[in-house]
């Protein structure tokens, strides 16, 4: 991995956990084991590096996404490994968003020019699933496609409430796995109830 990849996968993985503004220079390098100066050779400054986290991560999205396409026999199969992905990462710490906004100007513009770009990515790929009969066609794609971009925000600001029962994982997972479902065509439904009916099976193991 080159330097400046490490870089920008380090210092996110720590913005992620404890926040943006929480975290200093002299602790990516100390993590990275190289000094403050090298940061700075490779990245402004601090909403610099933010930046290039923040467009890394879309374009991971979109590559994994497209990946999935390309092995996946339906749209609704790709949404269900899409949501199982997610079990696997940390979910993103409120105070990064709350960071986001507060602080750092430009990282918000750039979340808010990706997500229009994520209305669009999703309008295409809910399209697709429409010729394959997996998508109900009298939705207003429009708004699936809004709803659905915008949903990750919706779920953050959820892991907000305290002494929940349940956890992040599980709100996650029941309510995207019924908003797929509701999207869905009788064929897409069938193909969601078969990956429920698999994933309790293995879940009661």
């Amino acid at each position: 991995m080159e330097l400046k990849d490490r870089i920008i996968y380090q210092a996110g993985e720590l913005f992620v956990k404890h926040g943006i503004k929480r975290i200093s220079m002299d602790e990516i390098a100390s993590k990275l084991g190289i000094s403050k100066r090298t940061i700075y050779q490779n990245f402004k400054d601090k909403e610099d590096l933010l930046l290039q986290y923040i467009r890394h991560l879309e374009l991971m999205q979109i590559e994994y996404v497209r990946d999935l396409s390309k092995n996946e026999q339906t749209v609704v199969h790709v949404f269900l490994r899409t949501i199982e992905m997610h079990k696997e990462f940390d979910f993103f710490n409120v105070q990064f968003l709350d960071d986001v906004e507060k602080y750092y100007p430009k990282a918000k513009q750039e979340l808010i020019e990706q997500q229009k770009r994520g209305i669009t990515f999703i309008k295409e790929f809910l399209e697709e699933g429409i010729k394959q009969r997996v998508i109900r066609e009298d939705l207003n794609i429009e708004v699936v496609s809004f709803l659905l971009q915008d949903s990750s925000r919706t779920f953050i600001n959820a892991t907000r409430v305290t002494n929940k029962s349940f956890s992040n994982w599980e709100l996650f997972f029941t309510s995207m796995i019924n908003f797929i479902r509701g999207i869905s065509t009788a064929q897409g439904i069938e193909i969601v109830d078969n990956y429920l009916t698999k994933y309790y099976s293995n879940t009661n193991v």
